[in-house]
């Protein structure tokens, strides 16, 4: 039955890992984005458009994707450590 249970959480704490890497994969794709249309209009010497907000966007996701990290390293470690000493219980 532990084992079981072990099992369940390093499941959710996998999800919950990718949900927390893809946060900041989104970020960082949007920063990017946002810096190399910046640097192609600056040397093309169009209009440069001027982005904002995104150091405030990249502050929250990073704070939230730290929570979620924390939170499903966490429930991976609970679920190895019942996963090992489930067979002292059977």
């Amino acid at each position: 039955m532990l084992s079981i249970v072990g099992l369940i959480f390093n499941t959710v704490g996998s999800v919950i890992l990718a949900i927390a890497l893809n946060q900041t994969t989104k970020m960082l794709n949007i920063s990017i984005t946002a810096l190399e249309h910046f640097k192609d209009t600056f040397l093309s010497g169009g209009d440069v458009v001027s982005f904002g907000g995104l150091d405030k966007h990249r502050k929250s996701t990073l704070k939230n994707a730290k929570w979620l990290t924390n939170i499903g390293l966490i429930l991976l470690v609970v679920g190895f450590i019942l996963q090992l000493i489930s067979p002292l219980f059977e």
